[in-house]
């Protein structure tokens, strides 16, 4: 006879899942007495990777500086991007890079000493200036040529564009000056407020060959001389541009040239006609010789930069008023109101 008990309960397999298993699941676990978080797919937690700009592109830098509220923001972006420059032109591991890279403002004595603070102490590596100015005070830009001399076993420079004038004076104290295609250097004779120190001495010569061409004339000229001209700024001039020839020529003594240094110092500030004239690389070889190193590495990697710089400012300009410069290390950055009318 059969004996009835309970019935038999039905054993749990393992597909099968109970209502309460799914109750939990479904809810916050807790784990050693603290709520845990939801399980979730990681993968759909990662963020996409925002891409950083390429500035070597120039739709990129479009876009980085069009974006940007202040100039200011992209300085670190400027700099990664010079570095990197340097890097792959491998002939920057061989000096210390510093820049004179301001077309808008005057050499100063104010550049000299970011020159000279961004000369690391017991410097032991060649010096490479990379210069882009118009010129400026002779007594600022003799110091600079002077000081990368001193502090450096080897003081070169490159100039991509423009090194004029006072800029001019301070590549003469260089070993090595490497050109290319577009560069220039010019006559160094001074100016004061944009007219050449030697302009009155001209006039006077220039008064003087009409008077003796036209003898009644010189009464009228006279009594204006009388009036107008101060014969102790005619002296002063005279003086301030025999100290550029001074400084020259203290520049150049440890150099052998094609032609004297007395000469070539006097040439340049007192044979040229105008100052902004254009001693492009051909002249610059006849004048200095083997210091002229033509489309060199050096020259290559100043150029690069210049690119890479007129392109930045053409952006700043356009989209913030504001342009870029630096003069001393790298880092050195100098952010300026854009004037409209700049030379």
């Amino acid at each position: 006879m059969a004996i009835k008990g309970k019935p038999e309960e039905k054993k749990k397999t393992e597909t099968e899942v109970s209502p309460q298993t799914i109750k939990t699941k479904s809810k916050t676990e807790k784990q050693d007495g603290v709520l845990a978080e939801p399980k979730t797919d990681k993968a759909k937690e990662v963020k996409p990777k925002v891409k950083e700009p390429d500035l070597d592109k120039f739709g990129d830098l479009v876009n980085l500086v069009a974006k940007a509220k202040e100039v200011k923001d992209l300085k670190p972006m400027f700099y990664k991007h010079l570095l990197k420059i340097l890097n792959r032109n491998t002939v920057s591991n061989l000096y210390h890079v510093l820049f004179i890279y301001e077309p808008n403002k005057s050499i100063d004595q104010g550049m000299a000493d970011k020159i000279y603070n961004a000369i690391p102490d017991n410097n032991d590596k060649p010096i490479l200036i990379i210069i882009h100015n118009n010129g400026g005070r002779i007594e600022p830009a003799y110091l600079i040529s002077k000081t990368c001399k001193e502090l450096s076993p080897k003081f070169v420079v490159a100039i991509p564009r423009k090194a004029k004038s006072a800029a001019t004076l301070i590549s003469l104290g260089a070993r090595e000056i490497h050109m290319g295609p577009m560069s220039e250097i010019g006559p160094i004779d001074p100016q004061f407020g944009g007219l050449p120190a030697l302009g009155t001495g001209s006039s006077l010569e220039s008064i003087a060959k009409i008077v003796t061409k036209y003898p009644k004339s010189s009464s009228m000229f006279a009594e204006y001389l009388k009036d107008k001209l101060d014969l102790r700024i005619l002296g002063y001039f005279e003086r301030v541009s025999e100290s550029a020839k001074q400084y020259a020529i203290r520049l150049l003594n440890d150099k052998t040239l094609p032609i004297k240094i007395e000469d070539l110092a006097h040439k340049l500030v007192y044979e040229y006609k105008d100052h902004s004239f254009v001693i492009d690389k051909e002249e610059a070889c006849e004048l200095l010789g083997d210091v002229v190193k033509v489309n060199s590495d050096e020259y290559k990697l100043s150029n690069e930069i210049h690119k890479f710089l007129t392109n930045v400012n053409f952006m700043t300009e356009l989209f913030h008023k504001k342009s870029i410069a630096i003069v001393g290390s790298i880092r050195d950055f100098d952010i300026s109101d854009y004037k409209e009318n700049k030379e």
